[in-house]
């Protein structure tokens, strides 16, 4: 039997195009142009400066559809959706923030008493190091 062949209406493949997410670097370059015209322009430019804070908030939503649609397109992407993962995005943030919320209260505990430790101790060397300097003059 041979395969047969779905022809789409060429005004659908048109729309599923132009409703499609933009490139996930394009979008990235436009997000990072609006952010930065709006942080250049003066205050008294505020009309100027409320368009390029909306068309920042519009391209931080394509960005993250384009992130998305990148996500849904890889294996684990894939494989998570029959699961109502429909997106997932990993950061060092995000990675951080579930290590320290899995992490056990005894363990959590412990780096705390470590990084204070850390900083009371670097707070004593600096401060003797400012003394040493100071009684040198």
């Amino acid at each position: 039997m041979p395969l047969m062949r779905v022809h789409r209406d060429p005004d659908s493949l048109l729309v599923d195009e132009m409703l499609a997410p933009p490139p996930l670097d394009e979008a990235r370059s436009s997000l990072q142009y609006w952010e930065r015209r709006h942080a250049r322009l003066p205050l008294y430019r505020r009309w100027a400066r409320r368009e390029a804070r909306a068309m920042a908030a519009r391209w931080q939503e394509r960005v993250e559809a384009a992130e998305r649609a990148r996500f849904e397109s890889t294996f684990f992407g894939r494989l998570l959706a029959p699961f109502g993962v429909p997106y997932l995005r990993v950061t060092k943030r995000g990675l951080a923030h579930l290590a320290w919320a899995v992490a056990p209260r005894p363990l959590r505990l412990a780096l705390v008493g470590v990084a204070a430790a850390w900083l009371l101790v670097a707070l004593v060397v600096s401060a003797a190091l400012f003394v040493a300097a100071y009684s040198a003059l």
